[in-house]
C-alpha cells in the first residue's frame, strides 16, 4: 500500500525541513506519530566517523532504542520489533537506511499494544528513501559548520577577522571580529563610490576598484578603525556555486586586543618552562609592550622586570625583545 499523497506534504516535507531545525525532526516525529497513531516515534543516526548513535524522538521510544539488533537490520525492509527483540514490550515498526556517505540511521514507531496496520508500514517504507537523504544532508551540513566554526574561532584568538565582498564592494557575509570593528554592515558597501562609506573615502575606492578587478593582494589603510589596513584577497577560489552573488574578495582585518593574555602566558610557560610571573612578563613583551609598560602593567619595578627579561630571553633562546616579539607570533602563543 503506497504512501497517501497527503503524506508529502504532511510528513516528507518535514522530514526534509528538519535537517535545518535547532532540534533535528521534531516536527516530522511528531507528525508521523499522529499519522500512526503510535506512542512514539524516533530516529537514530550513526554518523559515518562511527561516533556515538545520536537519537531524535516524539514521545515514548524506550521499547525501540539502543538495542544491538539495529545494526543487524537490511536497509530499506521495514521490520516488527517482535522479528527483533522476542523480550521488548510492545509492538513497533523499524526500518535502517543508509545514507550513501557511510552513516546509517533506523526510522521507528511504537505502541504499547495493538500492532501496526500494513498501511503504517508502508509509511516507512514510503520515508525510507528520503530519510536516506536527509540525514546526508543533515551530516553535510554538520561538517561544514564543525569547519566553519572551528576556522572562526581559530582567527578569533589570532584577532583576525574577515569581510566577504561582492563586486561591487557589497558585504555578503563577515565575521564576529570584523563586525565588531565595522559594525553589522550586512549589504553595506565598504567600498562605495561616492560618499566616504564605513572606511574612508581613499579606502572606499581603493576596496571598490578590487572588488572589480581582483588581484594578488592589496593592502589598504582604513582610516579611524582599530586595524591599521584591511588585506584584499581574491576569493575566485571559494566555491559559490548555489549562491547568486558570488564573492570577489575577502578582506582580513587585524585586531590589537586578540587571544587572551593569561592563556598566552600558560602557552609560554608550558612551551619555555617560565614560571607564572615570567609568563606573564614573556606574554606581555611578545605582545609588543615595551618594559616599562609591561613592568607597570603586572606592578613590577623596572630593575624586577630587567631581571625578569634577562630569564626569559635566556629560557625563550632569544636574543631581545624584538627576538621575543618574532617568537611568539610565530608559534602557537600567539593563539592563546
Amino acid at each position: 500500500m503506497a504512501m497517501m499523497r497527503s503524506d508529502f506534504t504532511d510528513l516528507v516535507m518535514p522530514l526534509h525541513e528538519g535537517v535545518h531545525e535547532q532540534t533535528p525532526w521534531a516536527m516530522f516525529l511528531d507528525r508521523l506519530r499522529q499519522r500512526t497513531r503510535a506512542d512514539g516515534a524516533m530516529i537514530d543516526v550513526q554518523p559515518a566517523n562511527d561516533a556515538a548513535v545520536v537519537g531524535f524522538a516524539s514521545g515514548l521510544q524506550t521499547g525501540m532504542r539502543g538495542r544491538a539488533w539495529q545494526g543487524t537490520l537490511r536497509a530499506g525492509r521495514v521490520y516488527g520489533l517482535e522479528e527483533c527483540d522476542a523480550d521488548a514490550p510492545g509492538v513497533g515498526r523499524i526500518v535502517r537506511v543508509e545514507s550513501g556517505d557511510g552513516a546509517s540511521a533506523w526510522l521507528a514507531i511504537w505502541r504499547g499494544q495493538r500492532d501496526f496496520a500494513a498501511a503504517d508500514g508502508a509509511v516507512l517504507t514510503g520515508l525510507a528513501p528520503h530519510l536516506a537523504i536527509a540525514v546526508r544532508t543533515r551530516q553535510a551540513l554538520d561538517r561544514h559548520a564543525v569547519r566553519d566554526n572551528s576556522g572562526a574561532a581559530a582567527l578569533a584568538r589570532a584577532g583576525v577577522g574577515w569581510i566577504a565582498l561582492a563586486q561591487d564592494a557589497r558585504v555578503l557575509a563577515m565575521s564576529a571580529v570584523a563586525e565588531a570593528t565595522f559594525g553589522n554592515g550586512i549589504g553595506e558597501r565598504l567600498g562605495a563610490r561616492r560618499g566616504v562609506g564605513p572606511v574612508g573615502r581613499d579606502a572606499a575606492m581603493a576596496i571598490a576598484n578590487f572588488c572589480q578587478t581582483p588581484r594578488d593582494a592589496l593592502a589598504v589603510p582604513l582610516e579611524g578603525r582599530g586595524p591599521a589596513a584591511m588585506l584584499l584577497l581574491p576569493a575566485a577560489s571559494i566555491e559559490m556555486a548555489m549562491t547568486a552573488t558570488p564573492a570577489a574578495a575577502i578582506g582580513l582585518v587585524s585586531t590589537k586586543d586578540g587571544g587572551d593574555p593569561a592563556m598566552r602566558a600558560a602557552v609560554l610557560a608550558t612551551l619555555h618552562g617560565l614560571a607564572p610571573s615570567e609568563a606573564r612578563f614573556a606574554a606581555a613583551i611578545g605582545a609588543g609592550a615595551s618594559l616599562t609598560t609591561a613592568a607597570a602593567a603586572l606592578g613590577l619595578t623596572i630593575e624586577t622586570a630587567r631581571n625578569y627579561s634577562k630569564r626569559v630571553y635566556a629560557k625563550t633562546r632569544t636574543s631581545g625583545q624584538v627576538d621575543l616579539v618574532r617568537m611568539v607570533s610565530d608559534s602557537v602563543a600567539r593563539f592563546g
